[in-house]
């Protein structure tokens, strides 16, 4: 397994207070299959395929779409390498899900959303994961999430969550240590500002009406979000 999806793993692979929502929403949509935009190793994607639905996986990263192609064989996980903001498929979608913020690091929202239209059937519905927008933040060193394989210790810390003008900056120290030794990284995520009106007012112009937002509560490890739920104009 590569370094990039070790550290997804550690970092996001735990997370699970959204995933009811996801079946609840792929519920609806079944049998049609569900789009999951950012797909990393396959959190979502996986935990939708065990509950029977089929599911198109989107990631760019080539890395994580080749972990999540290993560990999807035998189910149904079509994993898509394409960028989230320049994709087409090959059939129609009923549901596409964005999980974990992935809309906050998008370079061009407007041609996702226009990719997006594209993809989702007259009526259908994507749903966007953004930070909530009562969020603390802190300067302070927690302790580390730790994953050992092999011999090797890898050690990731929230070290700073603040905001600026334009976005909220995530910053986490890296380590990786035992039978191999790497000097510390600092991995730095930038998401953008959004509100769940502001998202919405951005999806109108690629033809999608906005349905109302649910809540994800946070946990002792990670932060709650706001889920955005549009649904594609009908033609």
């Amino acid at each position: 397994m590569s370094d990039k999806a070790i550290w997804h793993d550690l970092e996001c692979g735990a997370y699970s207070a959204d995933l009811g929502l996801w079946r609840e929403l792929a519920a609806h949509a079944h049998p049609a299959p569900v789009l999951e935009i950012g797909a990393g190793t396959g959190r979502v994607a996986l935990d939708l395929a065990g509950h029977g639905h089929r599911v198109i996986a989107l990631e760019r990263d080539g890395d994580l779409a080749a972990e999540l192609r290993r560990r999807a064989r035998g189910l149904a996980v079509e994993v898509l390498e394409a960028d989230a903001c320049a994709f087409e498929l090959s059939e129609a979608v009923a549901l596409c899900v964005v999980p974990m913020q992935t809309v906050q690091l998008l370079d061009d929202r407007a041609a996702f959303f226009r990719s997006a239209r594209r993809a989702l059937r007259p009526g259908g519905v994507l749903a966007l994961a953004i930070l909530p927008g009562e969020l603390g933040t802190f300067e302070v060193e927690l302790e580390p999430d730790v994953l050992e394989r092999a011999g090797v210790r890898y050690l990731s810390s929230p070290t700073a969550l603040r905001k600026t003008p334009t976005a909220v900056v995530l910053e986490r120290a890296r380590r990786i240590t035992g039978t191999r030794e790497v000097p510390p990284t600092l991995d730095v995520i930038e998401l953008a500002l959004l509100t769940p009106a502001s998202l919405a007012d951005e999806a109108a112009s690629a033809g999608f009406t906005e349905l109302g937002t649910r809540t994800i509560a946070p946990t002792d490890a990670h932060v709650g979000s706001d889920v955005v739920v549009l649904c594609a104009a009908t033609r």
